[in-house]
């Protein structure tokens, strides 16, 4: 057994591996600037007189001013450290002209006599004029070369005497960039060595480190904590649930196939999983949890606000709110039943047909010996597969009830995470869902060994 767990873990950890990579990677396409998030939940906006100074302290702390992995692959003409640049307006404005394939020297010399040329004409008083004065400001916000030689040449009537020597320098610096387009380039590559962002990432990934929610500043592995237990509790009392009905029901269901009992459960499974879940549930809260139908039909709790003060225990809250968690339960149940027994029932018709199951009941034992010592063990098998894959399906399957029902799981803190641009959570949560789906794909295996030692692995065959 031993054995068979290291080498099922050969084959899985790669697997959650590679998914830490794509999780980086959608890390560093979201949009929106993380520095600026962290700021903001300072109360530092671009308004703020220290903003410049806090951001550059920010984005050195968060190590954005690293190089992204081991190793880069960018055209020639691009710096190897563009990402040291702390400054966000200069960097943003860098990136984008490098995109138009013009020489990282070059654009460095443009922005920095574009940016003296406007603090020059804005201390000069000769450019009271709003609509010069607009102009002239207006050049530090433009990077399509076309629009800035636009407003050079725009601005070459409106020049003083005093501001020509900066205004020619602003000219020589735009045309020595415009000429000097890069029609051609070759890739450079460059190893950067293990100071890079993925592998500080990775590091703190394995030590439990998710980073700080850019929401409230809590780090994120407390709030996932504090929302994967109300998720694997709905997975829990689900699977208890589902299976405490189907089973039998599936059981019975098959071994009688044909009957009344197999035709009644078959129309009423069928009928249940056909219904959305989403439906299901907004139909139950309307009709059930109000007097406003009927007296009788309020029966149970309506969904309400979940306050859990600091320091209470999980134990304390879902006895606070054990109420709240029928409904839900309800309405998760009301699919897995369903399939769970249909399946229970076909494997039961197949296996009534086999030779072993046969000759058991010419031996002449009765059918309750026959279906549970002999036909309900090879059952076991595809239902491993079954409850083994709702489990991880139940970390994001319950995401809809969550938001109906107001319960502070995975699938809540997900969708609020998404809605206010908390990606350090977002991904927080890929990577623990990616996880609990490989250990519970492994404990499945497990499970397929105890009920079954003859079966062989792959690496047997």
């Amino acid at each position: 057994m031993v054995r068979f767990v290291i080498k099922r873990l050969l084959l899985i950890l790669p697997t959650l591996f590679f998914v830490m990579i794509i999780a980086f990677i959608l890390s560093k396409m979201v949009p929106g600037d993380p520095v600026d998030a962290m700021l903001l939940l300072q109360g530092i906006n671009h308004e703020s007189s220290n903003y410049r100074s806090e951001y550059e302290k920010m984005y050195i702390k968060t190590g954005v001013n690293k190089p992204l992995s081991y190793i880069s692959v960018q055209p020639h003409f691009y710096h190897p450290d563009l990402y040291k640049i702390t400054d966000q307006t200069f960097r943003n404005q860098t990136i984008e002209l490098l995109h138009q394939k013009r020489s990282y020297t070059d654009i460095q010399d443009f922005i920095t006599v574009r940016n003296d040329f406007i603090k020059l004409a804005g201390r000069d008083t000769l450019y009271n004029n709003p609509q010069i004065r607009d102009k002239i400001k207006n050049l530090s916000f433009i990077t399509d070369i076309r629009e800035i030689k636009n407003e050079i040449n725009a601005l070459s009537a409106l020049q003083k005497s005093d501001l020509s020597p900066s205004y020619s320098s602003l000219v020589a610096s735009f045309q020595k960039m415009e000429a000097g387009k890069i029609f051609f380039f070759y890739p450079n590559i460059a190893w950067h060595g293990f100071d890079n962002q993925f592998h500080q990432w990775l590091k703190n990934i394995l030590k439990g480190n998710f980073g700080e929610s850019a929401k409230d500043g809590r780090t994120v592995i407390s709030k996932i904590i504090s929302a994967i237990q109300w998720t694997l509790l709905l997975i829990i009392l689900n699977l208890l649930v589902t299976n405490i009905i189907a089973i039998p029901s599936g059981l019975y269901s098959g071994y009688y196939a044909g009957g009344w009992y197999d035709k009644l459960s078959n129309f009423i499974w069928i009928l249940l999983f056909a219904i959305p879940v989403f439906w299901l549930a907004s139909m139950m809260i309307i009709y059930f949890t109000s007097t406003r139908y009927s007296v009788l039909m309020d029966i149970f709790p309506a969904p309400g606000n979940w306050y859990i003060s600091d320091g209470q225990s999980f134990g304390v809250s879902v006895g606070q709110y054990a109420g709240q968690l029928i409904l839900p339960i309800i309405c998760l149940v009301a699919n897995d039943i369903a399939q769970v027994s249909r399946v229970i029932r076909n494997n039961v018709v197949q296996q009534k047909k086999t030779l072993y199951a046969l000759f058991a009941k010419s031996k002449g034992l009765n059918g309750t010996t026959t279906l549970f010592k002999h036909i309900f063990p090879n059952v076991l098998i595809p239902m491993v597969t079954l409850i083994g894959g709702r489990l991880p399906a139940g970390l994001s399957g319950a995401l809809i009830i969550e938001v109906i029902f107001n319960i502070p799981g995975m699938g809540r803190l997900m969708m609020e995470s998404i809605n206010s641009y908390d990606w350090n959570v977002v991904f927080g949560i890929l990577i623990v869902v990616s996880f609990f789906t490989i250990l519970f794909m492994l404990m499945t295996d497990i499970v397929y060994q105890l009920v079954n030692p003859k079966m062989k692995t792959s690496f047997d065959i």
